[in-house]
């Protein structure tokens, strides 16, 4: 958004204008790949700072939008976040994929998660913990990196490049200034065919160490992945067999969401 886009605000003077300023503010809160200052959200929302802050101060009042104390910086609240996922759970994927958590919870035993592709990556939008739940950091509305998560892989493998590509290749470089060098373009190619080969991912103890993940997309009409089911348990007790029990009854559980989708094959 611009300064046009603020004009055009203000053009239907049948609304109320500072709620629609406050839409510009959010929008570009949402499109910012991280949280960001104040003169940077200023240029993105095309406003001058001293008029931006003022909203600001309401907007966090409301929940819409919060502060770091420590960083100054500006992201969006846990109201936005809880109409996101309101509008989320309003799409046909993820009510129809939400309805099969609890029963694959049961039949496996472990925890199942729920994550789609958001704007930043693969985004959890959905647990149902286990009895014996691991403790990990993630939230509804964590976004999970691509290469080192099940579920980022299990989404990534079966979507188009375009969608993925810019990730993968900022993981990639971020993986192996850390030390990673074994994450080359040919060992992400390799990941990603070893996940269509089996139909489904597995991680342990690459980005939480003690706790393994296995995760199985669900793909729509054109086999594209639209949204990704997984279990994440302690890696000493959780079974990773391409053919054990938690696979088995992940595939059939995605293959079931999918073929509502119009994928039946899947």
């Amino acid at each position: 958004m611009n300064s046009a886009a603020v004009s055009r605000a203000g053009s239907d003077r049948s609304g109320i204008q500072s709620v629609e300023v406050a839409g510009i503010i959010l929008d570009a809160l949402a499109r910012a790949p991280a949280a960001v200052q104040l003169k940077d959200l200023a240029e993105a929302a095309g406003m001058v700072p001293a008029k931006l802050h003022r909203y600001l101060v309401s907007l966090m009042r409301t929940g819409l939008v919060e502060q770091n104390s420590s960083t100054g910086r500006y992201d969006i609240g846990p109201l936005s976040l809880t109409l996101g996922l309101a509008a989320l759970g309003r799409i046909d994927v993820v009510r129809s994929a939400t309805e099969v958590l609890p029963g694959l919870r049961d039949a496996i035993g472990e925890t199942a998660v729920l994550a789609i592709w958001g704007e930043r990556g693969p985004t959890v939008i959905r647990f149902e913990e286990s009895s014996h739940p691991v403790t990990i950091n993630v939230r509804v509305g964590s976004t999970l990196p691509v290469l080192r998560t099940a579920l980022g892989m299990a989404l990534a493998a079966f979507s188009p490049s375009t969608r993925i590509d810019e990730f993968v290749k900022t993981e990639r470089a971020d993986l192996i200034r850390s030390g990673a060098s074994q994450w080359t373009a040919a060992h992400v190619a390799a990941a990603f065919d070893e996940v269509r080969a089996h139909g489904l991912a597995r991680i342990t103890g690459d980005l939480v160490p003690g706790v393994a993940a296995m995760a199985a997309p669900v793909r729509d009409h054109l086999g594209i992945a639209v949204a990704a089911i997984g279990a994440i348990g302690r890696a000493a007790e959780f079974d990773l067999a391409w053919n054990g029990a938690i696979a088995t009854v992940l595939r059939k559980t995605a293959a079931q969401v999918s073929a509502r989708l119009g994928c039946p094959d899947c």
